[in-house]
């Protein structure tokens, strides 16, 4: 009985680290990959400022989905790059002629600029609150090594029996 339990516990575990080790691999793919974008249609970003307050806050994780240009409408959350290059996700609030003018929920003004469909990034359809900033530090390189050294004792303590 005792073994059953312990059996039954390391299989959760399994479980749950493999999720996060899908998570991660899907996240780092969605971030680095336009094709893979394409192909799945989603991205995920981490939102920096509380522009968008109080719907995300900062440290959460947008995640985006790729959207045909001609069906955002007023009040479609979308992802987009500003004439910079800057990625931000903020509301549509109005459709013109030469685009679109959109706002973040808790700015007081209009974005200075007018949203192009060609710099639409897609539309958001979910957030996770906090995991953005967890994603952002185990995705940088000295802890992706860290991650597959750990993957790699993982899998060898697994299959070891």
């Amino acid at each position: 009985m005792v073994k059953e339990k312990k059996s039954k516990n390391y299989n959760i575990l399994n479980f749950i680290v493999l999720c996060i080790f899908g998570i991660l691999i899907l996240n780092l793919m969605s971030t680095k990959s336009d094709k893979l974008f394409k192909i799945i249609g989603f991205r995920t970003y981490t939102v920096l400022s509380g522009s968008m307050e109080p719907k995300f806050y900062p440290g959460d994780m947008v995640i985006t989905q790729h959207k045909d240009k001609s069906d955002i409408k007023v009040n479609d959350i979308v992802t987009y790059k500003d004439n910079e290059g800057v990625i931000i996700t903020h509301r549509v609030i109005e459709e013109t002629d030469e685009g679109y003018i959109t706002k973040g929920d808790n700015n007081n003004v209009n974005d200075a600029d007018i949203l192009k469909e060609e710099n639409i990034i897609g539309e958001v359809k979910f957030s996770i609150p906090k995991v953005g900033y967890v994603m952002n530090l185990l995705s940088n390189p000295k802890a992706i090594a860290i991650e597959i050294i750990f993957l790699a004792v993982f899998i060898f303590f697994y299959y070891k029996d």
